[in-house]
């Protein structure tokens, strides 16, 4: 019976126990739950590990010579585990008086006892994570794996580095606008927006884990999938024209106190861009800085520039010829209600002169005059001639922002009596000034236009993936007759016209200057000479075209308005560094520096084979080792000995060999298979090269090379 109330007793008590239990449970739960859930939640996703996205490094843009006009630098976010397990109180207690002296020394934003306040601060509480320093560069970072406590490394000396790439211009605002940006929910501008698929990469993923602090650290994991870097850019952008034209511009817009303008340079042949600048009037202090691209983005008449291409349609027609004869009238007519006036105009000839001459001076008159007579009953005929030029279509450029050109329609409701005179000669209508330079080069480029080009090619790893060539959107503009005589009108507007002050001993240059009125509300308001826009665009050298340029002044304050006096002095400096610096003056032969023997004869390196039969070819002597794949000469006495010179050799040794004097095409074919990226300025023989030779190399690493 004893026994009996023992086991009960026992399983009462055990009953009671289990309650007590069940009820300690249920509380920690609740505990747990509500009290330090969200502790608990925090840890959870402070030590989360998920994959990630990897961003691809964004590709760089070159200038056509090889300078670096964008590119992505890396930056460090630099923070701190400073309660690592392996950091014990000695080791922090006796490097964290240095550490805060050697932060404050280098970035000099807080004082040495701010830094080790908060880093006592912070081991105190038990945190994981202290940020030292956002946005630190990698010169910087290397500086602070030196520093105590950071130099023990990430496990021991808790060291958190978290880098991200920003967009830098290391010529600062130089072609700023052309270069442009990428950024989300922003309208592309520039190269950056137009070529973002290719600069962009393709980002990967990676297993990482979250620490304490909220940064994303990479795991090791075979799953892991690399980012593919973006492609680089090669712009056709010169940074020696682009200098001088954003130099030359700049000086004017000073000088006159204008309120924005622009300059384009491209080259007659191709088409490519070589420089466009465009500056804006930020204050009252008179700073210009690049704000907008008005070169390809406003749309605005013309003005006198346009005369050009109302002689074209009516001399295509058959109708005008540069000898016709037309009476200025003083410079004064008048059509219905309105008067024309010239802007410009000789006090000496203001009576009946030729077209040509009238273009010369830039007669509103005389050129209005010309084509109202043989269109005045057909105005449909003149405005289906301009459309044969492609003034009614945008250019349809690689870079977004262009602006759209409008010609006015015979039978709309913006067509007057007065529409046709005012139209020959640049009002009523808007074009940007790359569709008026478009027109100007194709007249320079024997009638064939050419699409404006910013982009020569597109390489990855140093190798071209794509290149551009010409684009040729008319092949013949006008008839040939037509186009000599529109180039003679052009080259005497410089040669005693209203750009006369252009006119050089050394070269020559064709163009045409513009005054026009800007109108305001409708309203073109004469007696305001800020309402003005001064132009001037030609090319040069005028009897073999080479370049071709845009300027223009946008409502310049002073007295200088016109388009010789404003605009053509840009012009002007431009075009004398450029043809100083490009077009190839070469002496005349002395004959009496000629010699029986070789010593005067330069033979280029290279290629054994390909040199030896140019030797034969010309029955010259030369002795040369016989196993010799690549030779190198020097000349002795009379004749041509050939050195034992292997350049392969040296770069499958990791070294850059001496490439002076060595043909252009073997250079970059030794450069390039050696994992080289090789940039070329100029053309010949190399002259120089940016990497000296005996130098060790890296693959993927880029050389200059400047032949002569």
């Amino acid at each position: 019976m004893e026994a009996k109330k023992d086991i009960v007793l026992r399983t009462y008590l055990l009953y009671i126990l289990m309650s007590f239990l069940g009820i300690a449970i249920c509380a920690r739960v609740f505990f747990i739950q509500h009290v330090q859930g969200a502790k608990w939640k925090q840890e959870e996703a402070n030590f989360t590990t998920s994959f990630r996205t990897i961003e691809a490094v964004r590709g760089n843009i070159y200038a056509e010579d090889g300078g670096l006009l964008a590119t992505s630098l890396p930056y460090f976010d630099v923070a701190m585990d400073v309660n690592t397990e392996y950091m014990t109180d000695d080791i922090f207690d006796s490097n964290i008086d240095s550490l805060g002296i050697c932060l404050s020394n280098l970035f000099k934003d807080k004082s040495s006892e701010e830094y080790l306040k908060i880093l006592k601060n912070a081991r105190g509480n038990g945190e994981r994570y202290v940020m030292l320093h956002h946005s630190v560069s990698y010169d910087e970072l290397l500086l602070m794996k030196h520093f105590p406590l950071i130099r023990m490394g990430k496990y021991k000396g808790g060291l958190i580095v978290a880098q991200n790439n920003r967009r830098e211009l290391p010529f600062k605002d130089l072609a700023e606008r052309t270069i442009g940006y990428e950024r989300d929910n922003v309208q592309p501008v520039g190269l950056e927006g137009a070529y973002d698929s290719y600069l962009a990469g393709v980002n990967g993923q990676g297993l990482m884990t979250k620490t304490a602090g909220g940064v994303w650290v990479p795991l090791n994991n075979e799953q892991n999938l690399q980012p593919q870097n973006g492609c680089d850019l090669i712009s056709t952008i010169n940074l020696n024209y682009q200098d001088v034209a954003e130099n030359a511009l700049r000086t004017q817009l000073f000088l006159h106190r204008a309120d924005h303008g622009c300059v384009i340079l491209m080259e007659v042949k191709t088409g490519r861009v070589l420089a466009i600048a465009n500056l804006t009037r930020r204050d009252t202090s008179n700073t210009y800085q690049e704000l907008y691209n008005y070169a390809i983005g406003e749309s605005m008449e013309p003005g006198s520039t346009f005369k050009l291409f109302s002689l074209l349609v009516a001399m295509e027609d058959g109708l005008v010829n540069s000898t016709d004869s037309v009476n200025l009238e003083g410079g004064q007519h008048t059509y219905y209600d309105r008067v024309m006036k010239d802007a410009e105009h000789n006090d000496e000839e203001r009576a009946t002169v030729n077209v040509q001459r009238a273009f010369e001076l830039s007669s509103n008159v005389g050129i209005s005059k010309v084509i109202y007579k043989h269109y005045a009953t057909q105005p449909q005929k003149f405005v289906d001639g301009l459309c044969r030029l492609g003034l009614n279509h945008p250019l349809n450029l690689s870079i977004p922002g262009e602006g759209a050109p409008s010609i006015p329609n015979p039978g709309s409701n913006n067509w007057y009596g007065t529409t046709l005179p005012w139209l020959s000669v640049g009002y009523g209508l808007t074009m940007t000034p790359l569709q008026t330079l478009t027109v100007y080069n194709a007249v320079a480029n024997n009638g064939v236009m050419v699409k404006p080009q910013f982009v020569d090619a597109i390489t990855r790893d140093g190798k071209a993936i794509e290149k551009f060539e010409p684009i040729v959107m008319n092949p013949s503009v006008c008839s040939s007759s037509t186009l000599k005589k529109l180039r003679k009108m052009l080259e005497g507007v410089v040669l005693r016209g209203t750009a006369s002050n252009l006119r050089n001993t050394v070269y020559a240059i064709a163009g045409k200057t513009g005054t026009a009125q800007i109108a305001s509300k409708g309203q073109y308001k004469v007696a305001l000479k800020a309402n003005y826009r001064a132009s001037f665009v030609g090319y040069f050298p005028a009897d073999n075209p080479q370049y071709s340029c845009i300027v223009i002044v946008n409502s310049p304050s002073t007295d200088g308005y016109y388009g010789n006096i404003t605009a053509g002095p840009i012009f002007r400096e431009i075009a004398d560094k450029v043809y100083a610096s490009s077009i190839k003056v070469d002496p005349p032969i002395d004959d009496s520096a000629r010699t029986e023997n070789n010593n005067n004869l330069f033979v280029k390196s290279g290629d054994a084979n390909d040199i030896y039969k140019v030797f034969q070819s010309l029955d010259m002597k030369c002795q040369t080792p016989s196993d010799a794949s690549w030779i190198g000469f020097n000349v002795q006495d009379s004749t041509l000995r050939a050195m034992d010179w292997n350049p392969q050799k040296q770069l499958e040794k990791g070294i850059i060999p001496d490439l002076k004097n060595m043909d252009a095409e073997d250079a970059i074919y030794l450069l390039e298979n050696a994992h080289l990226k090789v940039n070329i300025i100029g053309s010949g023989a190399v002259r120089e090269q940016s990497v000296e030779p005996g130098t060790s190399y890296a693959k993927g690493q880029r050389i200059t090379l400047k032949l002569s």
